[in-house]
């Protein structure tokens, strides 16, 4: 799911890149497996099918160096695939806004893979 995921974001960052008018300046996938990030900067082992072909949108649409590591516990994806209570989610301002970190610089973001 991690992997499908990746692959998502990757595709829906061409989608908006190409439909959008103004020009996006800086692009980070943020996300909490590190298995995704392991799979995205290795060049050396041979990957399955599955995970090869989902790896290969993602290099062709992005670079290692713009993927991000954002820890689970600060991770807004989270909180829709966890099942909270809707007043809960309707209120989770971590949901509506993103999670604190992201209205920071960027040197206060998580860590770079």
């Amino acid at each position: 799911m991690e992997l499908t995921a990746a692959t998502v974001a990757v595709r829906l960052n061409k989608m908006l890149e190409d439909e959008l008018d103004d020009q996006i300046h800086d692009t980070f996938f943020w996300t909490d497996s590190t298995a995704v990030l392991k799979y995205i900067s290795n060049d050396a082992t041979r990957l399955h099918t599955f995970v090869a072909n989902r790896v290969q949108v993602m290099r062709e649409g992005s670079n290692v160096s713009q993927w991000r590591y954002i820890e689970t516990k600060v991770n807004p994806a989270d909180d829709a695939s966890w099942g909270l209570r809707v007043n809960n989610f309707l209120s989770n301002q971590r949901w509506l806004k993103g999670p604190e970190f992201l209205w920071k610089n960027e040197e206060h973001c998580s860590r770079r893979w």
